[in-house]
């Protein structure tokens, strides 16, 4: 018999599943991951939760360039505007957004040697471009300054379960949990997913998105994964993918977050995270502006009301901060 999801929120515990959250920065640190055949391939456009316009489809026989994108280089002046943000970052202050708002996904860094991690709490952290960029690298920073533990870092932009043609989480997130043993594995992903689900292969027949199969297949997808990550004592803290300000891709993503709630019903050890309420103001629409840190009023969001600004970013990192000390169960040094 099924059990229901440990789901948290900030409104408090819905059935047996507890849930939590993360997203948004890669500027400062970078990415400490462990070397794969993934590693040395090209990198993709760095993206947020990207729009369904931009994500990389699977088709049938594509003619167009742009149909698989996934591995063209950023623009240089995007570049250009991310280092300005990153070294305002390094000075400690609240970046201006630039105009596509997320830093560059970091280059590839050898692993810290062991000694590093020794008596510490591990934590891993996987996901998409929110896990590569700031989200990801202001969350992995905060956690390292922590004088009891250590965050690794493992991301892709563009990428997700949807896709294994395009990046093979389920062969990655075995190598990174074999390799860091965390004591925690903060998940956030999805966004990517609202597409056809293809084998590793990319051939052969695919489960097409809005078909009556999608959502079961999905499941299973999500579940496959997580059973990758588990282990003796381990937990998982699977962040629910943050509000956008676009109603076309906000359907997309209450089924993949509802397809995920589910896939977590039959793990004790897995907690969803409900990351929505940080983005939504007392009248339940989009959260446009808050403080962070020492700055009043700072825009989260890019004109598009998907992409974080570096603000955003910063922001959502420190919402996600205390629940992942929570799921280690470590107190915050700062208290």
């Amino acid at each position: 018999m099924c059990a229901a999801p440990r789901f948290r929120s900030l409104v408090g515990l819905t059935g047996r599943v507890s849930v939590t959250l993360a997203l948004a920065l890669t500027a400062c640190a970078q990415d400490k991951k462990v070397g794969s055949a993934e590693s040395s391939s090209p990198q993709p456009p760095t993206a947020a939760i990207v729009a369904a316009d931009e994500i990389p489809e699977a088709s049938e026989e594509p003619t167009d360039p742009e149909e698989v994108a996934p591995e063209e280089a950023a623009p240089e002046e995007a570049e250009a505007a991310k280092a300005a943000e990153v070294a305002a970052a390094e000075d400690g202050a609240t970046p201006t957004p630039a105009a596509n708002a997320e830093a560059a996904e970091p280059d590839e860094e050898a692993a810290d040697t062991p000694a590093a991690a020794e008596g510490k709490s591990k934590v891993l952290i996987l996901g998409d471009s929110l896990a590569a960029t700031g989200f990801g690298a202001l969350l992995e920073r905060r956690l390292d300054a922590h004088p009891d533990v250590v965050a690794y870092r493992k991301a892709r932009s563009s990428s997700g379960l949807a896709r294994p043609d395009f990046y093979d989480w389920m062969g990655e997130a075995k190598r990174q949990v074999d390799a860091r043993t965390p004591d925690v594995v903060v998940v956030i992903i999805g966004g990517n997913d609202g597409q056809d689900l293809t084998n590793k292969s990319g051939k052969g027949k695919r489960v097409h998105w809005k078909s009556d199969e999608w959502s079961e297949a999905y499941r299973e997808r999500v579940a496959k994964f997580v059973d990758e990550l588990r282990g003796d004592g381990r937990k998982v803290l699977w962040l629910g993918l943050p509000r956008t300000g676009t109603v076309s891709f906000e359907k997309k993503l209450d089924l993949i977050r509802e397809v995920q709630i589910n896939a977590m019903a039959d793990y004790e050890d897995v907690e969803y995270f409900d990351t929505s309420p940080f983005f939504v103001d007392d009248k339940g629409d989009l959260r446009r502006t808050a403080d962070v840190g020492r700055k009043k009023n700072q825009t989260l969001r890019a004109d598009d009301g998907i992409h974080f600004t570096m603000a955003g970013a910063q922001y959502f990192a420190d919402q996600v901060y205390p629940e992942v000390l929570r799921s280690l169960g470590v107190e915050d040094a700062a208290e």
